[in-house]
């Protein structure tokens, strides 16, 4: 899938969402490097946060002594929009397509086929 994530820009980007203050460098640095292990170089880490910053998923605020990094959207944003694009570029735009396509094409259980009736109820 197109502008598809990669695993150190979610593993950033999900770091942002964990806070609930903005990130300054150096804290997103110690986090990757120190808790998740990666030793990456600062150049490494910039380039990500570019690549966030460049899809509009982070914000920079850089009216401080230290630029501070802060997520553009909520997680849960996030997520609906990728599901929104994978149901729209896959299964053209069809939520009855996807469903056919994720359960495999077998049957749903009862409780599940509640489960999915009583959400729609709400929409």
């Amino acid at each position: 899938m197109p502008n598809e994530l990669s695993d150190a820009c979610m593993l950033i980007l999900e770091y942002l969402w964990s806070r609930d203050t903005p990130a300054r460098f150096s804290e997103i640095m110690s986090y990757c490097n120190d808790v998740k292990k990666k030793n990456w170089k600062k150049q490494t880490i910039n380039t990500f946060l570019s690549r966030l910053a460049k899809k509009g998923l982070i914000c920079v605020d850089k009216n401080h002594s230290r630029a501070e990094y802060f997520p553009a959207l909520s997680q849960e944003d996030y997520y609906q929009q990728q599901a929104k694009k994978i149901v729209d570029e896959s299964y053209h735009g069809s939520i009855k397509n996807f469903i056919y396509a994720f359960t495999g094409c077998h049957k749903l259980t009862d409780k599940e086929k509640d489960e999915l009736l009583e959400f729609i109820e709400r929409l």
